[in-house]
């Protein structure tokens, strides 16, 4: 039991670490006018901004951002699809960015539901187009399994949930022992802009772009009290993706991968790609973060799916 324990102890901070420096975000540049919302359910108060459509209206899309992340990971997107004619609203999931930290007294509810709530608080389902990369890619998979009313599914680098619900390592992963843990790490790592721009260089590749990117954009929400915390309550309770449910999604599918990721598998990819198999495939050149360093291109996939 102690040997177990200490197993996984070792494997949770390896990945915090991972994370840390694999995963960062690079953020466009914020030029497109936005507004910064909350909607409320039960305990949670959701941020979210949104970027209003220019010129003539061509629809409503959600936009859920992906592990370590927040809203603004889409920021590049949402110009570009704004000034389409596109309303983008861009969600910080629980946890994330300026929503709710989660904690042992948090009446829980699953972020699938709290995203389908924000939706129907603006609108009709079938109104909706629903983004996701990464992490967000999964609940944007989920949440199209429940509402097969939705106009459009697209992901990017989507991953696939597992959590196999052992108490022990569930107990372990929300103790406030661990929680601590994961809130040191984030504000040692974190408070170095340095650090941060060091670690969007070897994510990828690039030095211009790494010295150029605006640490607090990524680092300041991480900083948070409960962050920690609270992402390991989100981990452990999170909806895990069931294959067999998603091959049954007949909702206009957009499904694009990156030919340099280095965080989601060749197992996940084999596996999305295989239960999504009527999707909208492409590969594009660039790391796990393309929505970011690629948006005009990643963009223009969307566009040309999203007017078909």
């Amino acid at each position: 039991m102690k040997t177990t324990a200490k197993k996984f102890l070792a494997v949770l901070l390896s990945l915090v670490m991972l994370f840390s420096v694999a995963s960062v975000a690079v953020f466009a540049e914020d030029s497109a006018t936005s507004t910064d919302c909350y909607y409320e359910q039960g305990e949670y108060s959701i941020h979210y901004s949104v970027v209003p459509a220019e010129g003539e209206y061509q629809g409503r899309i959600l936009f859920i951002h992906g592990f370590l992340y927040s809203g603004t990971t889409w920021n590049g997107v949402a110009e570009i699809m704004s000034a389409e004619g596109y309303d983008c609203y861009l969600v910080d999931l629980p946890n994330y960015g300026y929503s709710t930290r989660e904690n042992k007294n948090t009446q829980l509810i699953e972020r699938e539901e709290l995203m389908v709530g924000l939706m129907e608080s603006v609108a009709p389902l079938n109104e909706w187009i629903v983004a996701g990369h990464s992490m967000g890619g999964g609940v944007a998979l989920n949440i199209a399994c429940d509402n097969p009313e939705l106009q459009a599914l697209m992901l990017y680098c989507p991953s696939e949930t597992y959590m196999n619900g052992n108490s022990m390592m569930t107990s372990l992963a929300t103790s406030d022992f661990m929680g601590k843990i994961m809130d040191s790490i984030f504000k040692a790592v974190l408070s170095s802009d340095l650090i941060v721009k060091l670690a969007v260089y070897m994510t990828t590749g690039d030095w211009d772009y790494a010295m150029n990117y605006d640490a607090r954009l990524l680092a300041d929400p991480l900083m948070i009290e409960g962050t920690g915390t609270g992402m390991l309550y989100s981990s452990v309770n999170a909806r895990n993706t069931d294959l067999d449910a998603i091959s049954k999604i007949e909702i206009p599918t957009l499904l694009v991968w990156a030919d340099g990721d280095s965080v989601i598998s060749d197992d996940i990819k084999a596996n999305i790609s295989g239960a999504l198999a009527d999707a909208e495939t492409a590969t594009v050149e660039g790391s796990h973060i393309v929505i970011e360093t690629n948006a005009q291109e990643i963009s223009a996939l969307t566009l040309e799916f999203l007017e078909k």
